[in-house]
Protein backbone atom coordinates (compact mmCIF):
# COMPACT_ATOMS: atom_id res chain seq x y z
CA UNK A 1 0.00 0.00 0.00
CA UNK A 2 1.49 3.35 -0.52
CA UNK A 3 1.65 6.52 1.60
CA UNK A 4 -0.91 8.20 0.25
CA UNK A 5 -3.28 5.50 0.49
CA UNK A 6 -2.49 4.90 4.49
CA UNK A 7 -2.76 7.96 5.13
CA UNK A 8 -6.51 8.39 3.59
CA UNK A 9 -7.18 4.83 4.85
CA UNK A 10 -6.37 6.75 8.98
CA UNK A 11 -8.38 9.57 7.89
CA UNK A 12 -10.91 7.71 6.86
CA UNK A 13 -10.54 5.40 9.96
CA UNK A 14 -10.56 8.75 12.26
CA UNK A 15 -13.47 10.15 10.47
CA UNK A 16 -15.96 6.99 10.79
CA UNK A 17 -15.13 6.73 14.67
CA UNK A 18 -15.78 10.67 15.29
CA UNK A 19 -18.73 9.91 13.43
CA UNK A 20 -19.67 7.16 15.72
CA UNK A 21 -18.49 8.98 18.98
CA UNK A 22 -20.58 12.07 17.98
CA UNK A 23 -23.94 9.83 16.76
CA UNK A 24 -23.25 7.84 20.25
CA UNK A 25 -23.21 10.90 22.32
CA UNK A 26 -26.57 12.82 20.54
CA UNK A 27 -28.38 9.39 20.77
CA UNK A 28 -30.10 9.93 24.21
CA UNK A 29 -31.19 13.64 23.07
CA UNK A 30 -33.27 12.01 20.10
CA UNK A 31 -34.53 8.76 21.64
CA UNK A 32 -37.96 9.84 23.72
CA UNK A 33 -36.72 8.65 27.53
CA UNK A 34 -39.11 6.68 29.94
CA UNK A 35 -41.29 7.97 32.40
CA UNK A 36 -39.35 8.50 35.75
CA UNK A 37 -40.60 10.02 38.53
CA UNK A 38 -40.58 13.59 38.91
CA UNK A 39 -37.11 14.95 40.26
CA UNK A 40 -39.77 17.09 42.76
CA UNK A 41 -41.67 14.28 44.04
CA UNK A 42 -41.33 14.03 48.15
CA UNK A 43 -42.33 11.86 50.20
CA UNK A 44 -44.56 13.43 52.96
CA UNK A 45 -45.86 11.92 56.65
CA UNK A 46 -49.92 12.48 56.98
CA UNK A 47 -50.31 12.67 60.41
CA UNK A 48 -54.40 13.05 61.06
CA UNK A 49 -56.48 9.87 59.99
CA UNK A 50 -59.57 10.21 57.95
CA UNK A 51 -57.87 12.84 55.83
CA UNK A 52 -60.26 13.48 52.64
CA UNK A 53 -58.35 13.47 49.11
CA UNK A 54 -60.35 15.42 46.29
CA UNK A 55 -59.84 15.51 42.80
CA UNK A 56 -59.08 19.38 43.02
CA UNK A 57 -57.00 21.74 45.52
CA UNK A 58 -60.14 23.62 48.07
CA UNK A 59 -62.97 22.97 49.92
CA UNK A 60 -65.83 23.65 47.50
CA UNK A 61 -69.18 21.67 45.88
CA UNK A 62 -67.23 21.43 43.01
CA UNK A 63 -64.49 19.64 44.08
CA UNK A 64 -66.11 17.02 46.82
CA UNK A 65 -64.06 14.34 48.41
CA UNK A 66 -63.01 11.32 46.00
CA UNK A 67 -65.68 8.69 47.19
CA UNK A 68 -63.80 5.85 49.72
CA UNK A 69 -60.43 8.18 49.04
CA UNK A 70 -59.06 8.82 52.70
CA UNK A 71 -55.69 8.46 54.05
CA UNK A 72 -54.28 9.00 57.53
CA UNK A 73 -51.09 8.11 59.28
CA UNK A 74 -49.01 7.21 56.38
CA UNK A 75 -46.21 8.54 54.24
CA UNK A 76 -47.20 9.47 50.40
CA UNK A 77 -45.56 10.46 47.70
CA UNK A 78 -46.76 14.11 47.14
CA UNK A 79 -45.98 15.88 43.55
CA UNK A 80 -46.73 19.48 44.09
CA UNK A 81 -49.03 22.31 45.91
CA UNK A 82 -50.97 25.29 45.22
CA UNK A 83 -53.11 27.64 47.22
CA UNK A 84 -56.54 27.20 47.61
CA UNK A 85 -59.32 27.61 50.69
CA UNK A 86 -58.02 27.89 54.40
CA UNK A 87 -58.83 24.47 56.34
CA UNK A 88 -58.44 24.45 60.09
CA UNK A 89 -58.05 22.03 62.68
CA UNK A 90 -57.29 22.83 66.19
CA UNK A 91 -54.53 25.58 66.53
CA UNK A 92 -53.65 24.37 62.85
CA UNK A 93 -54.32 26.71 59.85
CA UNK A 94 -53.10 25.75 56.47
CA UNK A 95 -54.56 27.64 52.31
CA UNK A 96 -51.90 25.23 50.59
CA UNK A 97 -53.17 22.11 49.21
CA UNK A 98 -50.60 19.01 48.39
CA UNK A 99 -51.23 16.64 44.92
CA UNK A 100 -50.26 13.27 46.77
CA UNK A 101 -50.65 9.68 45.95
CA UNK A 102 -51.37 7.51 48.93
CA UNK A 103 -51.27 3.74 46.28
CA UNK A 104 -55.15 5.04 45.66
CA UNK A 105 -55.94 7.67 43.09
CA UNK A 106 -54.06 10.53 42.30
CA UNK A 107 -55.67 13.65 44.65
CA UNK A 108 -55.48 16.83 46.72
CA UNK A 109 -54.92 16.82 50.17
CA UNK A 110 -55.44 20.01 52.98
CA UNK A 111 -51.48 21.06 54.04
CA UNK A 112 -52.81 21.08 57.58
CA UNK A 113 -52.63 17.09 58.01
CA UNK A 114 -48.80 17.24 56.87
CA UNK A 115 -46.41 16.77 58.97
CA UNK A 116 -43.70 19.99 58.86
CA UNK A 117 -44.45 23.29 57.85
CA UNK A 118 -46.20 26.57 59.40
CA UNK A 119 -49.47 28.14 59.40
CA UNK A 120 -50.17 29.45 56.03
CA UNK A 121 -47.11 28.43 54.93
CA UNK A 122 -46.30 26.28 51.94
CA UNK A 123 -44.88 23.12 52.75
CA UNK A 124 -41.19 22.99 52.79
CA UNK A 125 -39.51 21.06 50.07
CA UNK A 126 -42.34 20.71 47.77
CA UNK A 127 -42.44 22.33 44.44
CA UNK A 128 -45.13 24.99 44.36
CA UNK A 129 -44.71 25.19 40.66
CA UNK A 130 -47.07 24.26 37.62
CA UNK A 131 -46.16 21.09 37.60
CA UNK A 132 -48.38 18.92 39.03
CA UNK A 133 -50.36 15.70 37.86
Amino acid sequence: MTTSLRTAARSLRRAVLAAAVATAAALPLLLPTPARASTTDVQLYVWATGVNVRDCPGVSAACPPIQGAQIGKRWVTAFCQRQSTEVVDGPYRNNWWVQVNAGGPIGWISAVYVRGGDNDQPVPGLSTGAFCR
